[in-house]
């Protein structure tokens, strides 16, 4: 008995040391070797943007020559999918830095991956406007929608669809696929509405409603993505609606073991 609990206590040491060895900053600056400086957990923003550094330290080599880094944003005390953007890392450094901008206040989770889609660190900031932006409102444009495109996609990184495909492994992907809609101009509305139908045979329509979202945008967005797991195999079609179930976009996709 004695021997067990040493191997379980040897075993949770092991993992603490695993959480500790990698951690995210927001910073001011950083030194030659990667130390940050001013870090903070919150940051004055203006309407039209303000930067700061996100360093990861990892306390050994990476072994990966890209890093991905996502950002989400709390809404509806939920975090969701609302940026993400790629780094060139040395396969030997053992720290990284990237910038962001950030032009909306909110709570926001950034956080890293690896190449191998392994989180490697987490950390969360809160943005506000300065006081002088306070009470800014923002006035949406008269929106139209028909030329908005919907995509199935690996990854969004820096506002782009990477290895867009209509067809997907559920054993490749574990069933996750990212759903990209890209309006071209601000969608002008706060929720969109999305409807997953499924094919019963290859002969007839969509007619088996599975799911249905609704997910929360900004107005002056003029793309939105997020992440969707598919359970089971077979031929779905995805339709955006607006709060007034004014078509927005559909697609098409194809869902294998």
């Amino acid at each position: 008995m004695g021997s067990r609990i040493i191997s379980i206590f040897t075993l949770l040491l092991l993992s603490a040391n695993i959480l500790l060895s990698q951690e995210l900053y927001f910073c001011d600056s950083y030194t030659e070797d990667g130390t940050p400086v001013g870090t903070k957990n919150k940051l004055e923003i203006k309407p039209y943007g303000t930067a700061t550094y996100i360093l990861i330290e990892n306390k050994k080599s990476f072994n990966d020559p890209l890093l991905y880094v996502f950002i989400d944003k709390l809404v509806n005390n939920k975090f969701v999918p609302y940026d993400s953007k790629t780094i060139t890392v040395d396969v030997e450094d053992n720290w990284a830095v990237t910038s962001y901008e950030f032009k909306e206040q909110g709570v926001y989770e950034i956080y890293f991956l690896n190449s191998s889609q392994n989180r490697l660190a987490t950390g969360k900031i809160t943005t506000f406007f300065s006081k002088e932006f306070t009470h800014q409102v923002f006035e949406p444009s008269l929106n139209t929608h028909g030329d908005a495109r919907l995509i199935f996609c690996e990854l969004v990184i820096n506002g782009k669809p990477v290895n867009q495909f209509n067809s997907n492994s559920i054993r490749n992907s574990e069933g996750q696929v990212f759903i990209f809609v890209n309006n071209h101009i601000p969608f002008g509305i706060e929720t969109f509405t999305l409807q997953v139908w499924k094919r019963s045979n290859s002969n007839s329509n969509y007619e088996e409603l599975v799911d249905t979202r609704k997910y929360k945008i900004m107005p002056e967005w003029e793309d939105a993505f997020f992440r969707y797991f598919f359970t089971g195999p077979g031929e779905y079609k995805f339709d955006i609606y607006d709060s007034n179930n004014t078509f927005i976009a559909s697609n098409v996709i194809t869902i294998t073991n």
